[in-house]
C-alpha cells in the first residue's frame, strides 16, 4: 500500500474541478475495503463511470485496481489518457523548452478568439503553441500530457482556476487598480506561467501522477456502454442535479479542446436524479456500487431506495462537504451535504468468494 504522502502527491497532477473528490478518496476506498479486502484489489476491475477530474480513478490505479474510466467530455479524456492509461511517459525539460522556443507561427485559434478578454496575448500564443505541438505528437500519452499542461496553465491564469472573460485584459490596458485585491495576485502571477522554470515546475507536478498500473479510458456515454463493461466495483459521481453545470463552468476549456461548448448533461437537470434509475438498471452485473451525490434536490433515503430496488444491501453516509468553499456562501457551507451510498449485491460470486 502506498504511503499517505505518495497518495497526496499524485493529486498534484490534476487540475482543480468543481465537486472534485480528492478529500473523499480515503473514505471511498475504506468502504470498499470493508466489502472486499485490499489484498484482493489487484485482481479486480474498478469502473469510474464519470471520470471528471480523475482523482478517484487515479487513486484506484494507485491502489492496484485495473481501472476502466468513462466520460464524454474531452477535458476528462485528456486526464485519462495522460494519467490513467499512461504508466511510463513523462514530460521532460526538452518538452518544456520546445513549448517556449521562438516561433514564427501566425496567430492561432486561441490567440485570435480569446485574447485579450480571456487570456493575455502571451498566454493565448502559448496555448496555441501547445495545441499545435500536441496535435503533431505521435505518442498519444505525450500528446495528452501536453494538453493537460495547457489546461493547467489556462486555469491557473485566473483566480480560483475559474476561467472568466472580462477582467484579465485590464492587466494590459492600465486598469490594474480596478481589479480587486484578492484577484490581482492571481492575475499577476499568471503572467509568469509561460516562463520555462514555472512550466517545468508544473510539468513535474503532472509527472507525479504517472506511475505503473493498468487503465483503460473510454470516450463514451456510460449509460450506453455500461452493459458491455465488465467490472467488480462501479464508482458513480454524476453531475449533480440542480447545481451549476460542468459545461458552463468549463465552457472555455471545452471550446479550446473540442472547438465548441458542450450541451448540458441531463443529470444536471432538477429531475436529473431519475437518470440514476437507468444507470443502476444497466449496472446490475457489477457487484459493488458506490454513488456520490449532493443534497441539492434529492435525499439519501431516495438514493438508497433506488439501490434496494435492485436487491442491494445498502449503507449511506452523509458528510458535511463544501464545494468550492472559496466562493460558497456561508449558508451553503452549513447546509451542503455529500451523500456516499454503497450498494452491494449479496448474491454475487465475488461476495460469496470473499465470505468463503
Amino acid at each position: 500500500m502506498m504511503r499517505s504522502r505518495k497518495r497526496l502527491s499524485i493529486f498534484s497532477a490534476l487540475f482543480p474541478i468543481l465537486g472534485g473528490k480528492r478529500r473523499l478518496c480515503p473514505l471511498i476506498f475504506r468502504e470498499i475495503d470493508r466489502v472486499v479486502p485490499r489484498r484482493l484489489w489487484s485482481g479486480l476491475t474498478f469502473l469510474d463511470a464519470f471520470l471528471g477530474g480523475g482523482s478517484v480513478a487515479l487513486y484506484a490505479k494507485a491502489q492496484g485496481f485495473q481501472v476502466v474510466a468513462c466520460d464524454i467530455a474531452e477535458r476528462a479524456i485528456v486526464v485519462g489518457q495522460a494519467l490513467i492509461e499512461n504508466s511510463r511517459v513523462k514530460l521532460t525539460r526538452e518538452d518544456v523548452l520546445r513549448l517556449v522556443a521562438p516561433s514564427s507561427d501566425p496567430p492561432g485559434r486561441i490567440e485570435t478568439g480569446y485574447v485579450p478578454r480571456v487570456f493575455t496575448q502571451e498566454q493565448g500564443r502559448f496555448l496555441d503553441r501547445v495545441m499545435t505541438i500536441a496535435a503533431a505528437t505521435s505518442d498519444p500519452a505525450k500528446a495528452a500530457l501536453l494538453r493537460l499542461l495547457s489546461i493547467r496553465v489556462a486555469m491557473l491564469a485566473h483566480p480560483m482556476s475559474q476561467i472568466r472573460p472580462g477582467t484579465i485584459h485590464r492587466l494590459t490596458t492600465g486598469e490594474v487598480e480596478s481589479i480587486t485585491e484578492s484577484c490581482l495576485y492571481h492575475y499577476v502571477d499568471g503572467l509568469r506561467l509561460t516562463r520555462p522554470e514555472k512550466l517545468w515546475e508544473l510539468a513535474q507536478k503532472i509527472n507525479a501522477g504517472v506511475f505503473q498500473g493498468e487503465g483503460l479510458v473510454l470516450k463514451v456515454d456510460v449509460l450506453e456502454a455500461l452493459p458491455s463493461i465488465q467490472a467488480d466495483v462501479m464508482y458513480a459521481d454524476p453531475p449533480y442535479p440542480g447545481v451549476m453545470s460542468y459545461e458552463r463552468e468549463y465552457k472555455v476549456i471545452d471550446e479550446i479542446l473540442e472547438g465548441s461548448s458542450r450541451p448540458t448533461s441531463p443529470f444536471t437537470a432538477k429531475d436529473g436524479a431519475s437518470m440514476l434509475d437507468t444507470l443502476f438498471e444497466r449496472a446490475t452485473h457489477i457487484p459493488i456500487w458506490i454513488l456520490s451525490l449532493g443534497n441539492a434536490v434529492v435525499g439519501v433515503e431516495e438514493l438508497e431506495a433506488k439501490m434496494v430496488k435492485h436487491g442491494r444491501y445498502t449503507k449511506a453516509i452523509a458528510l458535511k462537504y463544501q464545494h468550492l468553499p472559496a466562493v460558497s456562501t456561508q449558508e451553503k457551507k452549513e447546509t451542503n451535504r455529500e451523500f456516499l451510498v454503497i450498494g452491494v449485491d449479496p448474491a454475487s460470486s465475488l461476495l460469496k468468494g470473499v465470505a468463503a
